[in-house]
């Protein structure tokens, strides 16, 4: 009698049967299932049939709640370094310009990343580290990535449709206060206290509206999209619990 083979590897002798589809395989193509071994095929095959965690607001759960933070805090220093490194010339091409806007619209996104002072890139990256993982870990990578992206794209257009026509606008703060915002709404309908987050807000507001060079277009922009994400999030979340009962 002719010994059987792997289906998938006809020159090797298979050890078992697949538990799902009954087809020979080898050593190398079993994977180990709740009862028995099942061919790659049929195991890749469950795997994707299992439904995936979702975290509280309904983000997918993934390993380290602190990629995209910690991403994100890489990208404002070496930006911040390539700025005092190289000079006015790259400053002048990062940051935002309302007059510019239409001819270099790039400028709405990288001057959320630019920074020339160090007191100024560390008060925002202090924030952003403290907040960071904790809406990371709520509405998962993609969602938090979403917030802090149009958080601060949001920042920029109040900058470019309120602001001075010629005024040069940099820095995190608008992502910063979209996070803020996002916070805010999420911990408010938890029930959670707010009353540092309500402080915070207010002192950034006098701050924003009393000091000079302070943008404060970007600050509101910025708020009021993580305003707005931060509903959007709880009522998808909301949807999809009242989908599932």
């Amino acid at each position: 009698m002719s010994e059987t083979v792997c289906y998938r590897h006809p020159d090797r002798p298979a050890g078992v049967r697949c538990q799902r589809c009954d087809r020979p395989i080898c050593p190398s193509c079993m994977n180990s299932a709740a009862v028995g071994f099942q061919c790659p095929s049929c195991f890749n095959e469950g795997v994707k049939s299992v439904p995936r965690a979702r975290t509280s607001l309904g983000g997918v759960v993934r390993g380290n709640p602190r990629v995209v933070t910690l991403t994100m805090l890489a990208l404002n220093v070496l930006v911040f370094i390539a700025v005092r490194t190289g000079g006015s010339r790259i400053l002048s091409d990062l940051v935002l310009v309302p007059v510019l806007v239409e001819s270099e619209p790039w400028r709405l996104l990288t001057s959320a990343f630019t920074h020339e002072q160090i007191f100024h890139i560390f008060a925002n990256l202090f924030m952003l580290y403290q907040l960071g993982p904790l809406l990371e870990q709520m509405l998962g990578r993609l969602r938090f990535t979403v917030l802090y992206l149009l958080s601060a794209l949001g920042g920029s257009v109040a900058v470019w449709l309120l602001g001075a026509p010629g005024s040069a606008t940099l820095g995190a703060s608008g992502a910063v206060l979209g996070l803020v915002g996002a916070l805010l709404v999420i911990s408010r309908a938890r029930g959670l206290d707010v009353t540092w987050i309500v402080a915070y807000v207010a002192i950034t507001a006098v701050i924003s509206f009393t000091l000079p060079n302070i943008s404060w277009e970007g600050h509101l922009g910025g708020f009021v999209t993580g305003v707005a994400l931060g509903w959007l999030f709880l009522a998808d979340t909301n949807r999809r619990r009242r989908s599932r009962t």
